[in-house]
């Protein structure tokens, strides 16, 4: 390669050498012919020298040399100066036209040379302009071709190449769509047509087909080139994206129906584990009636608070279970939110008063459009895991704020707290922070999140605070109407209007 570029340089010398001679030879000739002429004026006693032939010489040398050629005009000036003094009397007029017809041939020199200079220039950024963007298209990663304004190829880089499996001598000519599969090929040529028109998106995936008949998957970009008609087309190969996404869907699908089956079973075992409960509830009822001593009445108790905590937590399973498999529906009505707390707080009385714990109401008497049970049941979770988790004689607060549109509601307590770092977690299910009190109570970590999926479907949002040591405190909104009843609402007042 080395020996081929040498042999290159020096056959641009020999060719060059020549040339330079004969424009040295040519200017220096015509310099003597313009000062042959000066002297013929001058033993002709002419009273003028004439310097319109003196830019013939000045205009080569700019041409050939650029700048430089305003030493020739310094050169020929000077001499037209000198010999037309010689010539005629030295008066200051003859002086000042000379020094004009002098000072003209340094403006054409340097004007001519100038701007030579700068075609020159402009000639060698455009070529090393070329030459970059001739490397940068060979070289790029992704495949590209031009193409005519029918769609034919005139050049393409390295990567069209490999990607259709053809050299560039035996691509130019054929048009770009003949490597697009069959069923995409109409398409392909429409894409086309509106890409010239600019009504096209930038980018479109096809299909195309190499010359082994492999069959790829290619998102093909189509950009007209300014001020031609030509454009440049980018194809990237996604074939191994595609095949990914493909594997990936059927992963998908596997696993939505190993979900299913997973919901399935887990249906079915909730419901097989709950049956035995029933009897066992009842039986501990009648075997307590029928104890002797309050040992007897103890254990027969202990069993059946067991039964029933038990049944509890099935029941909690069992719920979102369903409200997975989207078969929990909301029974939307009007209902009071004071009344609901009350109702809540009722529930858990027994509770409260067995470790002394204080719990104060703010709650103001409105109203909102909900399913009663399940708002209680997220007020009830809140308040009993207030007492589970709060030591004797404690203090609970509820409180509820009407926004206008919403109601924010919170339960606060004067318990262990939540690190800080758990507070992300405790609504996901079966998450637990592992502390003395939740080991004694036997806890799944099921009711925040069921907590969670109750204010999620009533279109609300939950999020808790907390301090270590100082208590934590449970927030949620709820709108006071929902969409489908606000929908039914406009539905009517469009039927009475028509």
């Amino acid at each position: 390669m080395l020996k081929k570029w040498k042999k290159h340089n020096n056959d641009e010398k020999k060719g060059t050498a020549p040339k330079r001679g004969f424009k040295f030879f040519t200017l220096l000739s015509l310099i003597l012919l313009c000062i042959s002429l000066s002297i013929f004026f001058v033993l002709m006693h002419k009273t003028i020298i004439y310097t319109h032939f003196f830019y013939i010489p000045i205009i080569l040398a700019a041409i050939w040399y650029k700048k430089r050629a305003i030493y020739i005009a310094i050169l020929l000036g000077v001499m037209h100066i000198f010999f037309s003094i010689l010539v005629t009397s030295p008066t200051l007029e003859i002086f000042m036209e000379s020094m004009g017809r002098a000072s003209m041939l340094f403006i054409v020199a340097y004007a001519i040379g100038l701007m030579s200079q700068r075609c020159k220039d402009a000639r060698e950024e455009m070529k090393s302009a070329k030459e970059r963007y001739h490397a940068i298209f060979e070289h790029a990663l992704t495949a590209l071709c031009v193409v005519d304004s029918d769609g034919k190829i005139l050049l393409a880089n390295r990567q069209f190449e490999e990607l259709v499996g053809l050299q560039a001598e035996n691509l130019r000519g054929r048009h770009w769509t003949d490597f697009v599969a069959e069923e995409d090929a109409e398409r392909a040529r429409d894409y086309c047509e509106s890409r010239w028109k600019g009504g096209a998106p930038a980018c479109s995936l096809f299909k195309f087909i190499n010359s082994k008949g492999e069959r790829k998957y290619v998102n093909a970009c189509m950009e007209p080139i300014p001020n031609s008609k030509e454009c440049i087309i980018s194809l990237l190969d996604i074939t191994e994206l595609k095949n990914r996404e493909e594997e990936l869907r059927k992963t998908c699908k596997k696993l939505e129906e190993l979900d299913k089956m997973k919901r399935d079973f887990l249906n079915v075992a909730y419901h097989e584990m709950r049956s035995p409960l029933a009897p066992i509830v009842g039986y501990a009822s009648m075997l307590e009636m029928c104890a002797h001593t309050e040992k007897e009445r103890k254990y027969v108790r202990s069993i059946e608070r067991c039964a029933r905590q038990l049944e509890k937590m099935i029941n909690r399973m069992l719920e979102l279970a369903r409200i997975d498999g989207e078969a929990v529906k909301l029974s939307i009505e009007r209902a009071s939110v004071r009344k609901i707390v009350e109702q809540a707080v009722a529930t858990l009385l027994t509770e409260a008063r067995e470790k002394r714990h204080k719990i104060s109401l703010s709650v103001p008497d409105v109203e909102i459009e909900c399913d009663k049970q399940k708002i209680m049941e997220v007020f009830t979770n809140l308040i009993s895991n207030a007492i589970k988790y709060t030591e004797e004689g404690g203090r609970i607060e509820v409180v509820v704020e009407d926004r206008g549109e919403d109601i924010k509601c919170c339960v606060s307590d004067t318990g262990m707290g939540i690190p800080k770092e758990h507070l992300p977690k405790i609504f996901e299910r079966f998450y637990v922070v592992d502390t003395s009190l939740t080991r004694k109570s036997g806890s799944l970590g099921l009711g925040l999140s069921i907590v969670k999926e109750y204010v999620r479907m009533h279109g609300g949002k939950v999020w808790a605070i907390s301090e270590v040591g100082k208590g934590s405190k449970f927030f949620f909104t709820l709108p006071k109407r929902q969409e489908e009843e606000k929908e039914k609402e406009k539905a009517k007042e469009e039927k009475g209007e028509k």
